[in-house]
């Protein structure tokens, strides 16, 4: 491994670290609500994603997934990618490279998206 790659995984151990120590603080109670939900009453896209990362964070995963689920595939998705990115690092023949992220990735995911969020309100 050269300093880069073993930069890039500090990085990344050091961030989750803080996120693990903030998600294990009182600093949780301090986050407002959704003001979105607040004035109209509609949950709106991004409704549960901050407590379905902070039941992640945790290890609850089946809550985790009960709040946000398109969050919660999304956030394994990018951890996944993250992983195999990692291990491409080192590799001469790169392995699940189909699986980096292509723009219409986010194309899907906006659409996805959009239709949990009008089926999280109608239900």
């Amino acid at each position: 491994m050269n300093k880069k790659n073993i930069s890039i995984i500090v990085v990344e151990l050091i961030i989750f670290s803080i996120l693990y120590g903030i998600v294990n603080s009182n600093f949780m109670e301090r986050i407002p609500q959704c003001w979105i939900y607040d004035v109209t009453g509609l949950l709106c896209p991004a409704c549960g994603g901050t407590r379905c990362v902070i039941y992640m964070l945790k290890g609850n995963w089946l809550q985790a997934f009960s709040f946000h689920g398109l969050f919660f595939i999304g956030i394994l998705y990018l951890l996944s990618v993250n992983l195999i990115y990692i291990i491409n690092l080192n590799k001469e023949k790169k392995i699940a490279t189909w699986l980096y992220p292509k723009y219409w990735y986010g194309i899907i995911f906006v659409i996805l998206l959009m239709i949990y969020t009008i089926m999280r309100n109608l239900l």
